[in-house]
């Protein structure tokens, strides 16, 4: 147990470092002991001097926000993927299993095409569009999947594969009705930090009481874990808590992915990672995942800012879901490779 929470106070420290590093580079450098006297001014309310406004412009204006953006979707992903993996006991899960991702996709395709097509005004509701499509994709899934009223393992997961290519075709049809336009709807598909921060505050309340909320079900996801069977036999109303927690898991992603787009592999890296350090128990597994998570994604999109500029001395930045599946395709062969050797859990 010691261990366990050494572990997490090392993360912790990853956390703040990750954070620190994040809103220090970009195509502008600012110096760390400059970042920290910007940013200790503006907790104190200290006066900035002229020469250091332009990089208080950079760092609390644009990097700050892009940054907590990325440490409330990683955390989000992150603990939407340990949620799942539980629920449906397969190790491959993440939030995008059930379709998620195609709805969100789908609802913010529409809205661009709306956007064309009748009044650009559509285009500026992009993230709420998306946040419907996923939102409507997780309750469909659920109903298809809902026989007698009990949800079979296997049939939701069917469910959420079928759906998802239903909205993929409608995806890549609006996609071919809007034409050399669909570059916004692609650029969207692969992933960014960059806008709508200023649904931030909300998104970070909401996420973090759902958060709050689903640690209180840690051993709950411990017995469920292990089988439907034995998690009744210990006292565990698995129908409920299933229900329960598919629609609060399946939220935070609706709004980590309106807001963002498709970034990939954080809900299936994060976990993984999780208990190969710290074991199977919950109680630990979620403050790890969500602090991993809050690390992780940031110092992704840090790179996704960084690398173009050392590569080609450009101002371009790559797509941070790039950035995550480069990480995340070999860790799911890894996966793949270890599932041969021994059970998951």
């Amino acid at each position: 147990m010691r261990k366990q929470y050494t572990v997490l106070l090392l993360l912790f420290l990853i956390l703040l470092t990750s954070f620190l590093v994040s809103v220090s580079h970009g195509t502008v450098k600012v110096p760390y002991r400059d970042t920290v006297r910007i940013l200790l001014g503006r907790v104190t309310g200290a006066a900035v001097d002229a020469a250091d406004g332009v990089q208080s412009d950079i760092i609390l204006k644009i990097r700050v926000p892009r940054v907590f953006l990325g440490m409330i979707v990683g955390a989000s992903l992150s603990i939407a993927g340990l949620v799942f993996q539980a629920l449906l006991r397969n190790p491959l899960a993440d939030p995008y299993t059930l379709g998620i991702s195609a709805g969100a996709s789908f609802g913010a395709a529409l809205s661009v095409f709306l956007g064309y097509v009748l009044n650009a005004y559509f285009q500026t509701l992009l993230p709420l569009f998306a946040f419907a499509g996923a939102i409507f994709t997780v309750f469909f899934v659920y109903l298809l999947a809902r026989t007698r009223g009990r949800v079979q393992i296997l049939t939701i997961i069917l469910s959420g594969v079928i759906v998802s290519y239903l909205f993929s075709s409608g995806l890549v049809l609006i996609m071919s009705l809007l034409g050399d336009r669909a570059h916004e709807v692609i650029y969207w598909l692969m992933g960014s930090l960059a806008g709508y921060h200023r649904y931030l505050l909300p998104a970070s309340l909401i996420v973090s009481v759902f958060i709050l909320f689903t640690f209180f079900f840690f051993r709950d996801l411990d017995l469920m874990a292990l089988g439907d069977d034995q998690a009744k036999s210990l006292g565990v109303n698995t129908e409920f808590v299933r229900l329960l927690l598919f629609s609060t898991t399946s939220f935070i992603t609706a709004i980590s992915v309106s807001l963002t787009g498709t970034i990939g592999f954080v809900g299936l890296i994060i976990p993984h990672s999780m208990r190969l350090l710290l074991g199977p128990r919950h109680k630990i597994l979620i403050p790890a995942s969500v602090i991993a998570g809050a690390s992780f994604l940031p110092l992704s999109d840090t790179l996704a800012r960084v690398l173009p500029g050392l590569l080609f001395q450009s101002g371009m930045e790559i797509p941070v879901g790039v950035i995550t599946s480069v990480f995340g395709s070999p860790f799911f062969i890894f996966l793949l490779i270890r599932g041969k050797k021994r059970y998951w859990f």
